[in-house]
């Protein structure tokens, strides 16, 4: 869990040190990316270093581009698909013709050269990987084959369900991480808890779609990763979960929430009530950390404060126009109020 704090003691003499953050250039594998590097300033000795806390988020922010460019699969993806198949990381590797400990490596965070990644996206389909452990057989035992076999199919018989399903639509683990996901896996089950976590103080509509943006957004801001992979788009009455009246649906449709009258002024409109406990255990600490420094902001201030805030938001003011998708890279380091 990265610790970013805003002021700290500076290393080369008894001043204050302050956190900056400046649009600079990063490189890997010599290929050159924008971020946005956090570095600190003393105010008494004006020199500018970094921590090891920094620099872990600079070059995360690297890495992430280099992946979403090359369309490598995650660390937290690549465990995915190995456990999709109930196959350990060494057997994944052997069955794949990698190193030993090669996959274990890519699940820590390595990130695979060209090859070894199309190889493992492409095996993200059951039925790819079926045909490559047919041509493997060879080097398994006879149990151990019609073991893995078993498991491949069925994830073929699941994922032909899962075409056509609505919520595989917007909740596809084994879709790419990307700038608009926050370069995190879509996770409905987070989606969810995180509307359950708010609905206390924010059971309308219009209020819930600040909340969850300004929580998957800080929460990315500390860590570069989002908290529930969900896009957020630009509307006139600022940022929201994209085709939210249907991800609401299907919450709705797994008996996660219900909907009910309310009275709202003069008006009678509708509002959502919790059918389940907030499950904690579903979010790091630094997770619940965003959402709860999101809650304790956000429930102080009236709906049209909060749509008034998002509206200075430099992400919701540059799509707007076109109501575009909001790049958590471009956007989530500029939040105004957090």
């Amino acid at each position: 869990m990265l610790n970013i704090r805003q002021k700290i003691e500076c290393p080369l003499c008894d001043g204050k040190a302050f956190l900056k953050i400046e649009k600079k250039s990063g490189s890997f594998r010599k290929e050159e990316f924008q971020i946005f590097s956090h570095f600190y300033k003393c105010e008494k000795c004006d020199e500018e270093f970094t921590t090891t806390e920094t620099d872990d988020l600079n070059t995360i922010q690297v890495y992430n581009q280099y992946r979403e460019r090359h369309n490598i699969p995650s660390a937290e993806q690549i465990k995915l698909i190995r456990k999709r198949y109930n196959i350990s990381a060494t057997k994944m590797s052997l069955i794949l013709g990698m190193g030993q400990n090669q996959y274990g490596l890519y699940e820590s965070g390595e990130i695979p050269n060209e090859s070894n990644s199309q190889l493992i996206s492409l095996i993200t389909n059951p039925k790819i990987f079926k045909e490559h452990l047919l041509k493997r057989k060879s080097i398994l035992q006879p149990k151990e084959f019609d073991k893995i076999l078993h498991k491949i199919e069925i994830s073929i018989s699941k994922e032909n369900e899962n075409n056509y399903s609505i919520t595989n639509r917007y909740f596809n683990s084994f879709l790419p991480p990307s700038e608009f996901t926050g370069f995190q896996l879509t996770s409905f089950q987070k989606f969810a808890h995180m509307i359950i976590f708010f609905l206390p103080e924010a059971f309308l509509v219009t209020r819930l779609n600040k909340f969850l943006f300004y929580a998957d957004f800080l929460n990315y801001k500390y860590t570069c990763f989002s908290i529930s992979g969900y896009n957020y788009a630009a509307i006139p009455l600022g940022p929201v979960p994209q085709d939210y009246k249907t991800v609401y649906d299907l919450v709705e449709d797994n008996n996660i929430i219900t909907t009910e009258s309310h009275n709202y002024g003069y008006d009678v409109t509708e509002k959502f009530t919790p059918l389940k406990e907030f499950d904690s255990s579903l979010f790091s600490d630094i997770e619940l950390n965003s959402l709860r420094i999101v809650k304790t902001k956000l429930a102080k201030l009236k709906t049209q404060e909060i749509i008034d805030m998002s509206h200075e938001e430099i992400g919701w003011i540059e799509n707007v126009e076109r109501k575009n998708l909001i790049s958590y890279q471009k956007y989530a380091f500029q939040l105004k109020d957090f």
